[in-house]
């Protein structure tokens, strides 16, 4: 899957998008195929150091999609939704 990373804090320029292993819902959690993504105020604080997070990290805290996985003793959705 394609994912949108960085590896160091800074400008615009320190955003890839990069081929990632898409990963498997564990117990709980659902997996969604986003239709469409977003980078807002929070992804450009985290881009340019502002707020800290470990590295490398993904930006992208809002998207719309459809579930295509759910982990183990999901009930309140299922792939489709």
């Amino acid at each position: 899957m394609k994912a949108v990373r960085i590896d160091a804090h800074g400008g615009p320029d320190v955003i890839r998008v990069e081929d990632v292993p898409t990963p498997s819902p564990g117990p709980g959690e659902i997996r969604v195929k986003n239709a469409a993504s977003g980078i807002n105020f929070i992804d450009t604080y985290h881009r340019t150091g502002l707020y800290k997070i470990p590295m490398p990290s993904g930006l992208g805290q809002e998207g719309a999609g459809v579930v295509d996985a759910v982990g183990d003793g999901v009930s309140a959705f299922k792939v489709g939704d």
